[in-house]
C-alpha cells in the first residue's frame, strides 16, 4: 500500500483476466484485474470520496482497498470483498492497512515541522512506536508498504540527522550489486532498509548501495523489492563515480537465519518498473517504456516470457480469481 501506495491499471478487464487464466500452465496463479471504467465508477459512485481514491489490494488479493479523503477532511477506507462493501473512517492523513483493513501505520502530521534534527514528521504504527521521517530540502524520506501491510521499505537521505537507531548495524546482504564498479569514492548512498510493521524500529536488512527501491512485495517466504539499479563506470580515477545511468531491477531476499540473504536479481531493463506481483505465481505486472502511451503486460521471472496487455491504464493488480470474477460480474 506503499508510500501509501496505490496500484495502477487499465481498461482491459476481460481480455486480461482471460489471458491469465489460460496462459499459466505451471500451477495456480492470481488474475490480473484492471480496476477502471465501469468497475471503478461503480465502486466509487456513492462512496463519498472527494476526488479519485487510491486503489490497492490485500496480501492474498481477496479484497480491494480504496482510500481517499471526504469533504469534511477525514480519510475514508472502502473495503471491497465477495462478502460486500464496508467502510471505515480515520483522521485525515495517509494510512497503510492490514488484510482486514485495520491500520498498521499512518502519518501523524502531513506537514513537516522543524526540530533540532531538521524538518521532521512522524510515521506512527499500531504497535505504539514512531519513526521520525526526516525531510531535508530536496531529498525527502519516502516509505512504501507491501500489499497487506506486513513489510515496509523506508528510504532516508544519507545524513546523520536521518540515521535511525540500529541502521548502521543492520545486515546488508551485498554492499554493491556491481562489484567491479571500483571508483565509488565520494558516492554517498541513501539509507534504505526493509522492516516489519510489527517491529518498525528494527530493520530486517539494508538494501545495496547502488539500488533504489520503490516497491515491496511478498511471494511465499521471499521479500521482493523492485526499483532501479544504478550503473557506474569502472574507471580507477578517484572522486565521485561516473554514473552512466539506471535500469529497472528487482531483488528477491530470502529469510536465512540469522537474517536475510539476496537470493536473486532480476534485470527488468526492458520495462520502466513493476506495478504489482502475483503473490501466488510470482508473475509481474510491468509497465513498458512508451513516452505517452505506454503498454503494460505480464512478465514471468521464471521463464523470461512477456505478454503485452495493451495500453496501460489507471489501476491494475493481481486478485484472487474468484474475487476478480465477482467484480466482473457485478459491474459488467
Amino acid at each position: 500500500m506503499g508510500g501509501f501506495r496505490s496500484g495502477t491499471g487499465g481498461r482491459w478487464w476481460w481480455v486480461a483476466v482471460a489471458f491469465v487464466l489460460g496462459c499459466i500452465g505451471t500451477g495456480r496463479c492470481g488474475c490480473f484485474t484492471a480496476i477502471d471504467g465501469r468497475v471503478f465508477d461503480g465502486l466509487t459512485r456513492d462512496s463519498g470520496f472527494q476526488g479519485a481514491p487510491g486503489v490497492c489490494r490485500s496480501g492474498p488479493g481477496t479484497k480491494l482497498f480504496l482510500t481517499g479523503q471526504t469533504n469534511d477532511g477525514a480519510t475514508l477506507l472502502q473495503i471491497v470483498s465477495r462478502e460486500g462493501i464496508a467502510f471505515k473512517r480515520f483522521a485525515s492523513g495517509p494510512y497503510a492497512v492490514d488484510d482486514d483493513g485495520n491500520p498498521v501505520a499512518w502519518a501523524t502530521n502531513l506537514q513537516a515541522h522543524t526540530s533540532t534534527n531538521g524538518a521532521t514528521k512522524a510515521l506512527a504504527f499500531a504497535t505504539g512506536e514512531e519513526i521520525p521521517v526526516v525531510v531535508p530540502g530536496a531529498f525527502p524520506s519516502t516509505f512504501e508498504f507491501s500489499p497487506g501491510g506486513e513489510f515496509f521499505l523506508l528510504d532516508q537521505p544519507a545524513i546523520p540527522a536521518a540515521m535511525l537507531p540500529g541502521w548502521a548495524s543492520a545486515a546488508q546482504p551485498v554492499a554493491f550489486l556491481t562489484a567491479n564498479a571500483t571508483n565509488i569514492g565520494g558516492y554517498a548512498p541513501r539509507w534504505q532498509a526493509v522492516f516489519r510493521t510489527s517491529q518498525p524500529t528494527k530493520p530486517l536488512f539494508r538494501l545495496p548501495n547502488d539500488f533504489y527501491g520503490h516497491g515491496v512485495f511478498t511471494w511465499g517466504d521471499l521479500v521482493v523489492v523492485s526499483g532501479f539499479k544504478f550503473v557506474f563506470g569502472t574507471g580507477s580515477k578517484p572522486g565521485r563515480p561516473d554514473l552512466q545511468g539506471e535500469t529497472a531491477w528487482a531483488l528477491a531476499f530470502g529469510h536465512r537465519e540469522p537474517g536475510y540473504e539476496l537470493t536473486r536479481q532480476l534485470d527488468l531493463s526492458r520495462f520502466t518498473g513493476v506495478l504489482d506481483m502475483d503473490p501466488v505465481s510470482g508473475m509481474l505486472l510491468v509497465r513498458g517504456k512508451g513516452e505517452i502511451f505506454a503498454d503494460w503486460g505480464l512478465f514471468d521471472p521464471r521463464t523470461g516470457k512477456y505478454k503485452s496487455l495493451g495500453r496501460a491504464g489507471a489501476h491494475g493488480l493481481f486478485l484472487d480469481c474468484q474475487f476478480s470474477n465477482y467484480l466482473g460480474s457485478r459491474f459488467h
